[in-house]
């Protein structure tokens, strides 16, 4: 397990004692050994550490959308692409507004949300099955479901639990 600069670490366990995060050192991502064991997936959690904005969204801010200088927010997405191994031109961005909508992400939609335009609204839930691509939903008050497909290799889920989802 990593440990961030100060020595601290999370500390969260499962009842079989195997850790639920690794920090990643230096970084704003903590990432889930459970899913880098499968071979399948790389994912991660981003946190406030590690970016460039200022005032209110002090640091790591990653919406476009609440007023922040629009190339501080693109800088921290480019150090959490770093962080996780990828770029932003690989990422897609979802358009979350508690519906029960998901996206099926091809190939055709990299970048859009971060370096793009999105074509599209209201999707709270992202899923594909083409290698490389990077899903990124936000979250507040909503919990995050992942779900892997080890059959079909590279296939993910990531949808939110919020609102009328909760209630399904």
């Amino acid at each position: 397990m990593h440990l961030w600069g100060d020595g601290m670490s999370l500390g969260l366990v499962y009842k079989n004692g195997e850790h639920i995060f690794d920090e990643v050192w230096r970084s704003s991502v903590l990432t889930y050994p459970l899913f880098e064991k499968t071979g399948v997936v790389k994912s991660a959690f981003s946190t406030r550490i590690g970016g460039v904005s200022k005032g209110c969204y002090e640091s790591m801010n990653l919406s476009f959308d609440r007023g922040d200088d629009k190339d501080a927010v693109m800088e921290n997405f480019q150090r959490i692409a770093s962080a996780i191994g990828t770029n932003c031109h690989d990422m897609v961005l979802s358009r979350q507004t508690h519906t029960a909508n998901v996206r099926v992400v091809t190939e055709e939609d990299k970048g859009k949300g971060i370096v793009r335009e999105r074509d599209y609204t209201d999707v709270d839930g992202l899923v594909t099955n083409v290698p490389g691509i990077c899903l990124v939903t936000s979250y507040a008050d909503c919990v995050p479901l992942y779900f892997v497909d080890p059959i079909k290799k590279s296939s993910v889920l990531v949808i939110r639990d919020g609102g009328e989802l909760s209630e399904r």
